[in-house]
């Protein structure tokens, strides 16, 4: 990290955000079918990822998900790794970013973003800390602050992670609760999973 602009960047995010498809995963997508004939879409996570969500939550940064997926199993991941946030079915993500600056008093400034295509632009535009997957989209690349040396799927999370804490000054506080065996033991957040498809249903009624 010898940019010292994305080090002070990196030193006012409060809230890491993430896409899912092509950034926790490879992008591939996997389907199968229950006994009943129905189908049923698998997420396929890196351990490395799920590790960097409890030691933010340990240091007291928050996290969550804006996806225009709709996938339980993200919805599993979310919960089981203590996030905060998980915002699904919205191809269009400024709506969720907005919301979370509303509900949190966190500004854009001090919100990091990880993107890989094109429905992540205006996000990663409108964020303080904006990083592209090194397997995503030129255009992404092009306007963000940090491009990750790992691919969709195999650590991005986890390197964005480390990044802020580490200039942050956090590290060592990591590498102590390691030692201690005590990564992941903060308390979990209640998940606040908001569904772009059912409050419109909702709004209809």
């Amino acid at each position: 990290m010898a940019d010292k602009t994305l080090i002070q960047r990196a030193k006012k995010i409060k809230l890491l955000l993430t896409d899912v498809d092509g950034v926790l995963t490879d992008g591939s997508m996997n389907f199968t079918t229950t006994p009943e004939g129905k189908f049923m879409e698998l997420k396929r996570f890196n351990a490395y990822d799920g590790v960097a969500f409890h030691i933010l939550r340990d240091c007291g940064l928050q996290c969550g998900i804006i996806t225009g997926g709709n996938a339980p199993a993200t919805e599993y991941r979310a919960n089981a790794l203590g996030m905060n946030y998980l915002y699904y079915n919205f191809l269009s993500k400024l709506d969720p970013l907005e919301d979370l600056v509303k509900r949190t008093g966190i500004t854009f400034e001090q919100i990091a973003y990880i993107g890989e295509d094109l429905i992540d632009y205006p996000v990663l535009q409108r964020v303080g800390l904006a990083c592209a997957v090194k397997s995503g989209c030129e255009d992404c690349k092009k306007i963000a602050h940090y491009i990750t040396k790992k691919e969709g799927g195999q650590g991005v999370f986890r390197e964005v992670a480390e990044m802020l804490l580490k200039a942050q000054g956090f590290w060592p506080v990591v590498i102590k609760s390691a030692e201690m065996g005590t990564i992941g033991t903060s308390p979990k957040p209640s998940l606040l999973v908001v569904n772009r498809k059912k409050a419109q249903k909702e709004c209809q009624v």
